[in-house]
């Protein structure tokens, strides 16, 4: 099927004549005109019956503060301080197996303490098509509502921890779904979950999500120590099939638990059944509050359509500058909705395993996914610009580009917030497009 070229008129000329000297003549360009415990039980058979129906900061910093902070935190971790708590065998693994995790939950039973470094398990469950076998669109909090759950486990919604229009108008106007939040609104947050900076974060989903990549990459974002933020490779239900602790009772007792490190008894009125209401935390406390966990003080390794509109100019133009590689992590909609040119298309799909979406391919078979599309991703000097739908997938591509030992920096490795929501819908901006 011929596809057409849609650019600005400013860079029509200049992509025509690069096109063409590409031999890629199917291509016309044009102005664009569009717009718990053991004893509550694993999951089991009982679990498969049941969906059957289916504090007060006393040392707060100042943003200032907070950067300086996590500066401390990277350069200990660089000079090999790592990990003295109970947990450093998890420390510098980003991906853990199920009997990890399995250690890790009894570990946390037998040290857990609101005042010591811990284990919190994060539910990044998240749906963005109907559960094929319903036609209905799951909903994850009430999910995890319904439990089990792994123990001590926060449910993190990444639709509601956002740049939200109705919270920040004046800094998404656009309405542009699960944006990067500002990072005091994350420090909120973690305060109300009781998360703290040196805590262990390992994040997991239920059968059938497949975006945990996105919860994992925002705790680095907001200035996590990126030894201390795991996936679980797998799903709930692979974790409680190998015997694992599960919890079943409500959300809402857990939240009665401060002193064992669940809900922080300051912000248990923003908690409605286990489900932290995330406009009512900006209500109550946003504009007065300090937090006591430190994220940096702005999200790291994003960028927005100007940077990504100078790499693709620049690549375009086919000058001896250097060169930025555009990846596009989504799946069909690269070539049914179109791409920003010269974007190299890399499914995300492809990089989780195909018999379980929720683990990821082995360090070969991401090498080769990159190799084959001249990706040369150990190369620091080369810029990797990362888009997608919506800026969810696009986070399967820095977590392949992390676990293939990239040398990654704040500037050589990028990942578009606005992504194709933002892009598609820019009439200035140039796009590959399918005929209709």
């Amino acid at each position: 099927m011929q596809r057409r070229l849609l650019s600005a008129a400013s860079t029509a000329c200049v992509g025509a004549a690069l096109l063409s000297r590409r031999g890629v003549r199917a291509f016309a360009v044009v102005p664009s005109a569009a717009a718990a415990r053991r004893s509550s039980g694993t999951l089991g058979g009982r679990f498969a019956k049941q969906r059957a129906g289916d504090g007060d900061s006393a040392s707060a910093s100042t943003s200032s503060a907070s950067s300086s902070s996590w500066i401390l935190r990277a350069a200990s971790t660089a000079s090999g301080d790592g990990d003295s708590s109970p947990f450093s065998e998890l420390y510098g693994n980003t991906l853990l197996s199920i009997q990890q995790c399995i250690g890790a939950a009894e570990q946390q039973q037998t040290t857990q303490s609101a005042n010591k470094p811990k284990v919190v398990f994060v539910d990044g469950s998240w749906y963005h098509k109907p559960d094929p076998s319903t036609g209905l669109l799951r909903n994850p909090a009430e999910e995890y509502i319904d439990g089990p759950r792994l123990p001590n486990t926060r449910y993190l919604d990444i639709d509601a921890i956002a740049t939200t229009y109705d919270l920040f108008p004046e800094c998404n106007p656009k309405k542009l779904p699960h944006m990067m939040p500002p990072p005091k609104l994350f420090g909120l947050a973690m305060d109300a979950y009781g998360i703290g900076n040196e805590d262990h974060v390992i994040v997991y989903a239920r059968r059938g999500a497949l975006f945990t990549p996105r919860a994992w990459f925002l705790f680095l974002s907001m200035g996590h120590d990126p030894g201390r933020v795991h996936l679980l490779q797998g799903s709930l239900e692979d974790y409680a099939d190998a015997g694992g602790t599960v919890e079943t009772h409500s959300p809402i007792e857990s939240e009665k638990k401060d002193g064992e490190g669940y809900f922080a008894e300051r912000y248990a009125d923003c908690f409605d059944g286990g489900i932290l209401n995330v406009p009512l935390l900006h209500q109550k406390y946003y504009s007065t509050a300090v937090t006591q966990y430190n994220a940096v003080p702005s999200a790291r390794h994003m960028c927005d359509k100007e940077e990504v509109l100078e790499a693709v100019t620049s690549n375009m133009d086919g000058g001896n500058g250097p060169k930025t590689v555009i990846v596009d992590t989504r799946g069909s909609g690269y070539s049914k909705k179109g791409h920003m040119p010269t974007a190299i298309h890399l499914p995300y799909s492809s990089i989780a395993t195909p018999d379980n979406s929720l683990a990821i391919q082995p360090k070969e078979a991401l090498k080769e996914l990159f190799e084959e599309r001249g990706v040369d991703y150990l190369d620091p000097e080369l810029k990797i610009i990362l888009s997608c739908g919506s800026g969810v997938s696009v986070c399967h591509g820095y977590l392949a580009l992390k676990e293939l030992g990239r040398e990654i920096t704040e500037d050589n490795t990028r990942i578009y917030d606005g992504s194709w929501a933002e892009w598609g819908k820019e009439e200035d901006l140039p796009k590959v497009l399918q005929d209709e």
